[in-house]
């Protein structure tokens, strides 16, 4: 993102393009701006589900000035 905003996804049924496809995708439907620190996590994990069918839980990390949006995958019955 140009804000430094990074996203990375934990599990191993998303590839790195179909996670940027994803949230260009979701950016574009949504409204978002290009300001990560403003979108609504939950609508993200609604958004992540429909769109791959995983329930993922989103977590934000700050390093160095920069976010990093991680997309943890949640086991099924936690």
């Amino acid at each position: 993102m140009p804000d430094g905003t990074e996203f990375r996804y934990l599990g191993i049924g998303v590839s790195d393009a179909a996670l940027r496809e994803f949230v260009l995708r979701f950016m574009s439907s949504e409204g978002m701006s290009w300001d990560a620190s403003t979108w609504d996590d939950r609508q993200l994990e609604l958004a992540f589900l429909q769109r791959f069918g995983e329930t993922i839980k989103v977590l934000r990390q700050k390093t160095a000035g920069h976010t990093v949006l991680v997309f943890q995958p949640v086991m099924a019955g936690a």
